[in-house]
């Protein structure tokens, strides 16, 4: 995809599959699409390349050659596998020593999974950038649900840059909107080209259903009250020619957020 002068073009890491009621059990077409046969809410896994002169951004960073399942609290069982990153940048002319940026949405492991690997950055020039929130919540304050001893070393290799609130530019052409609610520290990530738009939402708002609903939270939001705070802010943010998009949103595309009856949906 062009945005002006600049490229983005999508690479799908893996999948995830979740319980139907990762969601909620909202009966709606936005819904059902996201359904298999075996009624799993199933979800690409994707990171996205962003050229802008001779920089080379990554949005996100997938899960990782790995699986992982799990078992929710209420039941619900989870698969994410992923392992399909080197391939596709591959396909797209580019090593990993060619990324110069890494701009991480949020320290989850399906979205920061490829950031260290075999005991070594896997991206050898980047520079990895992040909301601070998440370093006080993942790295200092020990919760559960990032590598902190990963970015650890990272850091200590002098890695990583964190993003503290709004910044006006965290890469070329790529600004960043502080977003919490999925975690404290998440980012958004808006990549412009004069007044053209693209918007990287990571997982404040994970797919098209929180668009067409977005008082629904996922399973895996960590403060849902803020979540829906921060989906009204984004919603009420996009202008009618903006893109939006992001790691789970199908076919690794970027669309437009349409109003009709009263709704909005993603098209």
């Amino acid at each position: 995809m062009r945005l002006g002068d600049v490229v983005i073009e999508g690479v799908q890491d893996g999948a995830s599959y979740m319980p139907r009621n990762f969601f909620g059990d909202l009966d709606s077409p936005a819904h059902d699409a996201m359904l298999t046969d075996d009624g799993r809410a199933t979800l690409p896994i994707a990171s996205f390349v962003v050229r802008a002169g001779d920089t080379v951004t990554l949005l996100d960073a997938g899960l990782g050659p790995r699986s992982v399942e799990w078992t929710d609290p209420s039941g619900g069982h989870m698969v994410l596998e992923g392992g399909g990153l080197p391939a596709g940048l591959e396909a797209l002319g580019l090593t990993p020593a060619d990324i110069d940026i890494v701009l991480l949405s949020h320290l989850h492991g399906d979205h920061s999974g490829w950031v260290w690997q075999d005991g070594a950055p896997y991206f050898p020039n980047a520079t990895i950038r992040f909301g601070r929130g998440d370093w006080d919540t993942f790295i200092d304050g020990g919760v559960r649900g990032a590598d902190a001893g990963a970015f650890r070393a990272l850091a200590d290799a002098g890695r990583i840059d964190l993003i503290d609130g709004d910044q006006y530019q965290v890469a070329p052409s790529v600004t960043a909107m502080h977003t919490p609610g999925h975690t404290p520290g998440h980012q958004t990530y808006i990549v412009s080209s004069g007044d053209q738009r693209a918007l990287f939402l990571g997982d404040a708002l994970s797919c098209p259903l929180q668009i067409e609903a977005p008082e629904l939270n996922a399973l895996a939001d960590m403060d849902q009250g803020k979540g829906i705070e921060t989906r009204d802010r984004i919603l009420r943010e996009i202008d009618g020619d903006d893109l939006v998009g992001g790691p789970h949103f199908p076919g690794l595309r970027f669309g437009r957020v349409l109003v009709g009856s009263g709704k909005r949906y993603w098209s």
